[in-house]
C-alpha cells in the first residue's frame, strides 16, 4: 500500500457534542447522546474509523428546519481533491522530490516542463487542514441556544454469541463475541432483539437476571434484553465468557424416512433442551459428545423458559436406516401402500429410535405391525412411531395404509 506522507496544521472544530452511547446489535451498531446549540450551530463529532449509514441520523429537539449536513472523513481522495489546481510536494520513491500541480485526484500530475504524471509512485505530502472523523453539522435559521438528542447507525460493529454443549451431561458454556471497527467507549451496550422482524407479543414483559450470567441483562422487556459491558475492550474481535451451567436436555436419534432412499444412511442426532432456565442471545450452538464435535445449529433469540428443537445437528456413523414402499393395490378412490422401515445398530447398546416420515394429509386407516403405538398428526401428515433396536440387529417396521385421490 502506498505509504501517505501528511504534513499539515491540523485545525479541529471544538466538539460540542457530549459523550456519545454506543449500542450494539447483531449485524450493526447505534450511536446515540446530546448535542448541544450555540447560536443556531451544533456539531456531531463521529467516532474515528466508524462506517456511518448519513441517512439513519435521526434528531429529536431540534428546531424545525434544522438544516442538516454530512461532512465525511477526510481520505487520499479527498486530500487530492482539495489540492486540484496547486502545486504540493512529492516524494518519489527513488529519492528525489518536485514540486508537482495536482491536476486530477486520480492522481493526475504536472511538472514545471509541463510534463503530465499519471499516478507515480512515491508519497505527497499535503498542507492545510485536514479532518480524521467525520461530522454532522446542524444549522438552525436563527441563533438557537439549547440542547437536542441524536442517534444514527454505524455498519462496523456487531456481536453474536457462540455456545458449546455437551450431550453427555448437558453442561452448556457460552461466549459473547464482539467486533468492533473502532475504539470503543469505556461502557457499551449489547443488544439482544430481532429488528428487522419488527415486534411481536409475548405472554412475559420482563425477565430478571438469572445468577448464572456472569453478565447480566441490565435491562429487558418483551422485545429487547440489554447487556451492560464495562470490561475493557479493544477494537477487533472481543470475546467475553458469559455462561457456565447445566441444562436440562435429551438427544435423539430420528430416522427421517421421508428424506432417506433405499439404501441404509445414518439416522439424523437431534437435541431437544427442556425450558431453558435463562435467556439465550442469538447465536450458534456447537454439539459435543465425549470431547468430539458432533455438528452445530444457529438459534435466534430465546426467551427464558421456551423450549430449543436442535434438529439434524449431525449423522449417526452406528445407527442407520432405510425405507422400502410398495403399492400393494389401487381402486376408483384410494391407493393401498406398505412402508417398510429398517433401522439397523451396529452399536454396542441397545438404542431407541423415533422413525418419522410424511404420509400425506389425505390417509387413513394405518396399520402399524403388531398393533405397536404410533401417532399421525393429519393437519402436518406425519407419522411417527418409536421403537427399540437392539445390538448388532436390524429392527423392521411395516405400516400398511390408504390414501385418498385428490378430487
Amino acid at each position: 500500500m502506498k505509504k501517505i506522507l501528511v504534513s499539515l496544521m491540523l485545525v479541529f472544530l471544538a466538539s460540542i457534542s457530549l459523550s456519545q452511547q454506543l449500542y450494539i446489535f447483531n449485524g450493526f451498531s447505534i450511536y446515540s447522546g446530546e448535542v448541544v446549540f450555540e447560536n443556531g450551530t451544533a456539531i456531531i463529532e463521529l467516532p474515528y474509523g466508524a462506517d456511518i449509514v448519513p441517512e439513519s441520523l435521526s434528531v429529536f429537539g431540534a428546531p424545525e428546519r434544522t438544516h442538516i449536513r454530512y461532512l465525511p472523513a477526510d481520505s487520499l481522495k479527498s486530500l487530492y481533491e482539495k489540492q486540484i489546481g496547486r502545486w504540493i510536494k512529492f516524494l518519489f520513491d527513488d529519492g528525489r522530490s518536485e514540486m508537482l500541480e495536482v491536476i486530477s485526484d486520480f492522481p493526475v500530475f504536472r511538472n514545471s516542463y509541463g510534463e503530465i504524471l499519471v499516478n507515480p509512485k512515491g508519497s505527497p505530502v499535503f498542507t492545510g487542514e485536514y479532518t480524521p472523523a467525520g461530522q454532522f453539522l446542524l444549522e438552525t435559521q436563527e441563533n438557537y441556544n439549547g440542547h437536542a438528542r441524536f442517534a444514527y447507525q454505524t455498519t462496523n460493529n456487531s456481536w453474536t454469541a457462540r455456545y458449546s454443549l455437551s450431550v453427555d451431561d448437558f453442561s452448556m458454556t457460552g461466549l459473547m463475541i464482539v467486533d468492533l471497527g473502532v475504539k470503543p467507549p469505556s461502557t457499551i451496550t449489547l443488544v439482544s432483539s430481532n429488528p428487522e422482524f419488527g415486534y411481536s407479543a409475548r405472554e412475559s414483559s420482563s425477565k430478571m437476571a438469572n445468577a448464572s450470567y456472569s453478565i447480566s441483562p441490565t435491562t429487558s422487556g418483551a422485545e429487547t434484553r440489554l447487556y451492560e459491558i464495562s470490561v475493557p475492550l479493544s477494537r477487533g474481535i472481543n470475546y467475553i465468557s458469559f455462561l457456565s451451567r447445566f441444562v436440562e436436555g435429551e438427544k435423539r436419534l430420528v430416522f427421517r424416512a421421508n428424506w432417506g432412499a433405499s439404501n441404509y444412511t445414518g439416522v439424523d442426532i437431534d437435541v431437544r433442551l427442556k425450558e431453558v432456565p435463562l435467556d439465550l442471545p442469538s447465536g450458534i450452538i456447537d454439539i459435543w459428545s465425549d470431547s468430539v464435535y458432533l455438528g452445530s445449529a444457529g438459534i435466534g433469540n430465546i426467551a427464558e423458559g421456551e423450549n430449543i428443537s436442535l434438529e439434524s445437528v449431525a449423522k449417526s456413523i452406528e445407527i442407520a436406516g432405510k425405507k422400502i414402499s410398495e403399492t400393494m393395490k389401487t381402486d376408483s378412490t384410494y391407493r393401498y401402500i406398505r412402508n417398510t422401515y429398517y433401522v439397523r445398530n451396529l452399536s454396542e447398546e441397545t438404542s431407541a429410535v423415533v422413525i418419522e416420515d410424511y404420509l400425506g394429509q389425505n390417509v387413513d386407516q394405518i396399520n402399524m405391525e403388531n398393533n405397536e403405538k404410533f401417532e399421525y398428526v393429519k393437519a402436518e401428515g406425519k407419522w411417527s412411531a418409536v421403537i427399540t433396536v437392539e445390538p448388532d440387529q436390524i429392527a423392521e417396521v411395516k405400516v400398511d395404509y390408504r390414501v385418498r385421490y385428490g378430487n
